[in-house]
């Protein structure tokens, strides 16, 4: 089963944006997948295949074996459901 994570800098606030955004999208979709929501400073990227981030916390993770996607706009669902997609289709 694909793993995903969210990743902001408290785990909160934009993750949990995200990972309820990620989740539509996946189940709309029919993909199936766990989505987590965590902090920069415990998550452990190397346990996911796809991290969803902002370009503020991209750099940090981007020597991770996982995909990152950088989605700076979090309203902008139509992009998320792009990258995201294009990740799992790669």
């Amino acid at each position: 089963m694909l793993s995903i994570v969210t990743v902001c800098g408290a785990g909160v606030g934009s993750s949990m944006m995200l990972r309820l955004y990620a989740q539509q999208v996946l189940t709309e979709e029919g993909i199936s997948a766990t989505v987590d929501a965590s902090d920069i400073g415990s998550v452990r990227a190397d346990d996911y295949d796809v991290v969803i981030t902002t370009s503020d916390f991209a750099d940090i993770l981007r020597n991770s074996r996982a995909k990152v996607l950088r989605i700076d706009n979090m309203m902008d669902k139509e992009l998320l459901r792009s990258e995201l997609l294009k990740a799992i289709n790669e």
